[in-house]
């Protein structure tokens, strides 16, 4: 056994299997399921986000009196801001109990990644959306009426909802990756 043996060892990690957080596997698992839901019924259970909530609560209480604190303010926060959103229409009132529960699972900092990959997701989606309904002429006035209008014009019409839960999948999947084996996706706060 030479000088290079011993080298190359050391550079072996002693786990090479990247490993995911129980908070992370419940988070994901929480997600696809609501994605999966909000998909065929446009509907998120609230057995499943209630579920996740106290998921939460248990999870972060292992970790200590701040560990705990830090998950309910986020999910206090984000309970104020999504009220808001939900009472001018912006988005239903699943997607925030989704939004407020994963994160608070994901807690302070994981949650800034996981909202931001959502929010991407949703823009995706929503563009998806658009122009499936409708051809870019419709897409174009509808989205036209949303910016500019608040979405006033939209209500004479049919109005089809989005599967929000999906974009928190995509988030869940893209913070799950990226606390494993992909760290290039990592958002450093």
């Amino acid at each position: 056994m030479g000088l290079g043996h011993a080298n190359l060892e050391a550079s072996v990690p002693l786990n090479p299997e990247p490993t995911m957080s129980v908070a992370l596997w419940l988070n994901l698992i929480a997600c696809l399921t609501a994605g999966f839901c909000d998909v065929r019924t446009r509907r998120i259970p609230n057995a499943l986000t209630g579920s996740l909530a106290i998921a939460a609560i248990a999870v972060h209480a292992f970790g200590g009196w701040r560990a705990l604190l830090i998950s309910l303010a986020v999910m206090a926060v984000l309970t104020v801001g999504g009220t808001l959103l939900y009472s001018r229409g912006g988005i239903g009132g699943g997607d925030i109990k989704l939004a407020v529960t994963a994160s608070g699972m994901l807690s302070f900092p994981l949650c800034v990644p996981f909202l931001l990959y959502s929010a991407i997701g949703g823009g995706a989606l929503a563009v998806i959306f658009l122009l499936t309904r409708g051809g870019a002429k419709g897409a174009l006035s509808r989205g036209l009426l949303l910016v500019f209008a608040g979405g006033q014009g939209l209500a004479a019409e049919k109005r089809e909802t989005l599967p929000y839960a999906v974009a928190f999948a995509l988030g869940a999947i893209l913070v799950a990756l990226a606390q494993t084996v992909a760290p290039f996706l990592r958002i450093t706060l």
